[in-house]
């Protein structure tokens, strides 16, 4: 090959290196770089539970009458729910925890004849219904027992709950962030990593009430005293938290 000629191969190559050089350049790079606006998180959820006796019971007792005229069933209703009313005083129930929840007066009929049948007013029906706040339970049974001797032909369901559960709420919280943390910091061990701080966390509860269904109609209620068991009531707190790593 003469020189001329090697001298223009080289120049070409050089040429060539050039722009593969300056294409190389242009193109987008590769690189494990961390966008500092994507914070590392882990997020957990911490829950806590506990089971406690329940300190307080909210029973609904009612009254039913019917009668030919609507004054007569709403006269004798009133009478009824008067006693009681009265007699749940006698039990040491203040008035303060008797609210009365529903009122009604309403036409009653009933389809007659046989061929051409019709529908025929036969009376008025009056309900009145209170809800009675009891801090006692133990007085449940002997309660209910003066309610249905007193006139209370109606007995809903009777749930149980606490006076006070705001202390019971906020240990179960503090359990339910000590959960979160334990569980997080497992989670940082296994993946090699260290917790820096909590980046978001928010709370939620739960609170499970029992109800013994005690719907019934009764004409009197007279022998043994109600049994009632209230059983326990099962609280939850649980919290969302993300940790920064």
């Amino acid at each position: 090959m003469s020189p001329k000629i090697l001298k223009n191969c080289l120049l070409a190559g050089g040429v060539l290196l050039a722009l593969a050089l300056a294409v190389g350049s242009a193109l987008p790079t590769t690189a494990l770089v961390e966008d500092p606006a994507s914070p590392r998180l882990i997020s957990v959820t911490g829950e806590a539970l506990l089971r406690i006796k329940p300190d307080m019971a909210a029973i609904t007792f009612g009254v039913q009458t019917q009668a030919a005229t609507a004054q007569d069933a709403q006269k004798d209703n009133a009478g009824r729910m008067t006693a009681v009313i009265n007699a749940l005083v006698a039990k040491g129930i203040a008035k303060d925890d008797i609210q009365t929840s529903d009122f009604s007066l309403h036409p009653v009929y009933e389809w007659q004849g046989e061929r051409d049948s019709k529908q025929v007013l036969v009376g008025y029906r009056c309900g009145n219904n209170v809800v009675v706040r009891l801090k006692d339970i133990a007085n449940i049974g002997p309660v209910i027992d003066a309610a249905t001797e007193a006139g209370a032909n109606n007995i809903g369901g009777i749930s149980f709950g606490l006076l006070d559960p705001k202390p019971q709420q906020d240990a179960l919280l503090a359990e339910a962030v000590k959960n979160a943390r334990e569980k997080a910091e497992i989670m940082a061990k296994a993946a090699g990593v260290n917790i820096i701080s909590v980046y978001t966390i928010s709370d939620g509860y739960s609170n499970v009430s029992p109800v013994v269904e005690r719907s019934m109609m009764m004409d009197s209620a007279k022998g043994a005293s109600t049994p009632i068991e209230p059983g326990s009531l099962t609280i939850r707190a649980s919290v969302q938290v993300q940790y920064s790593f």
